[in-house]
């Protein structure tokens, strides 16, 4: 192994780390949140609040935050504050019990910690990139967050329903501190390989939107994909809730988050291969096919037990959707611009499906309950699938258009 080998090897594993310790802490306490917010009080209606404002924020903040990553010469100082913003809004939320505190807290972490883990993933994205094959690392590097997600949701539902929420807290935060100490390793060479030089003719954030929009493949592919965002849609805000209605417990919630997690595992690892060997458009196609089904099912037949199986293979279309979205993204536009590009992509347009899909979800919840939500998003999934199709006849434009 020579020298750049080793080097590579190192960031790599540093990156690994990071997204052990970092999603770890993220699933001791998200996936208990609604749940939270249900046991002091809040409606349907007041969490969907939620979900949707922080999105509002995110279409206005993400884009302008990757610009910020692209052309930063201190993206190390950027990633720290915004974890320990992050880390602060989310302790403080368990102790808060007025709405619009919660509101302010939770919207404010949403849109820092999406537009943060967009630019993260991205910047591994590039870290892991072997153009001597024509292959890419990425999922190697990102299962690591899966693992440490499931570890840690495991035990968060175990706490959660054995314990108190500030435990979850605690844990979480302690989990988050120890990733900044991690990602505080990396090498600074790792931060430089695509910031903006003085060379370059920079892009502002409508001039970095103009080369998506030249790309209609790319584009009516992402608003697809954005329309059925089953880690955000209005199902994901509600399964919990649904769950706990079916008479499953708090543990049994964690778990199906843990094995959800742990499923992205063996789909990480084999996704950059089924891209290879399929192509990105039949694997978007399987994605819209596959959760079509998973809500039609749950639609016919609301059983506990099926809810949970279901919820778990979440794993194969949310780790399909990412690895597809990033290899979209950095296949089609100049590397510069990627980050700038993957927070307008995974954020502002997954956050307008975002505010839809949980606008509508919060009311069919608090009028009909929980099994509706399958059934609408069965019909968006429909939808997405169309577009997906309309897609592929520009997929053989050029991938990496000009930014003139």
């Amino acid at each position: 192994m020579n020298p750049d080998q080793k080097a590579r090897k190192t960031r790599l594993n540093l990156f690994r780390l990071f997204f052990l310790l970092f999603f770890g802490g993220m699933g001791a306490i998200i996936p208990f949140l609604t749940l939270h917010f249900r046991e002091i009080g809040f409606s349907g209606v007041q969490i969907s609040t939620l979900m949707m404002s922080s999105s509002l924020v995110l279409i206005l903040g993400a884009p302008q935050y990757g610009l910020l990553y692209d052309k930063s010469e201190r993206k190390r100082l950027i990633t720290v504050i915004s974890i320990l913003l992050v880390m602060a809004c989310v302790v403080s939320m368990i102790y808060v019990r007025a709405f619009a505190v919660v509101l302010i807290l939770w919207t404010v972490q949403r849109a820092v910690n999406s537009s943060e883990i967009s630019a993260l993933e991205n910047l591994s994205f590039q870290v892991a990139d072997q153009a001597e094959t024509g292959r890419n690392g990425f999922g190697s590097v990102r299962l690591w967050g899966s693992l440490g997600f499931a570890a840690m949701a495991l035990a968060g539902g175990w706490i959660y329903q054995n314990r108190d929420i500030s435990v979850n807290g605690a844990v979480f935060a302690a989990l988050l501190a120890a990733s900044i100490l991690a990602f505080m390793t990396l090498p600074e060479d790792v931060f430089k390989k695509h910031t903006q030089t003085a060379a370059e003719e920079p892009l502002p954030i409508q001039g970095v939107l103009k080369l998506i929009l030249r790309d209609r493949y790319l584009w009516l592919t992402v608003v697809a994909l954005a329309l059925t965002d089953t880690l955000q849609d209005g199902v994901r805000s509600f399964e919990p809730l649904f769950m706990q209605d079916l008479g499953l417990p708090e543990a049994a919630i964690g778990l199906a988050s843990t094995l959800s997690a742990l499923g992205e595992v063996p789909i990480m690892l084999a996704a950059d291969r089924l891209i290879h060997k399929f192509g990105i458009s039949n694997v978007v196609l399987f994605i819209f096919g596959f959760d079509i089904t998973r809500r039609l099912l749950v639609w016919f037949f609301p059983l506990p037990g099926l809810v949970f199986v279901l919820s778990v293979l979440t794993c194969v279309s949310f780790t399909l959707r990412l690895v597809c979205t990033v290899s979209l993204v950095n296949s089609r536009l100049p590397g510069r611009y990627t980050t700038t590009a993957m927070a307008f992509v995974a954020i502002t347009l997954f956050g307008l499906g975002y505010i839809f899909s949980n606008a509508v979800s919060g009311q069919l919840y608090d009028l009909f309950g929980g099994r509706p939500l399958y059934l609408f998003s069965a019909g968006l999934g429909l939808f997405s699938l169309i577009l997906a199709l309309s897609a592929r006849r520009y997929e053989k434009q050029p991938a990496i258009p000009s930014a003139g």
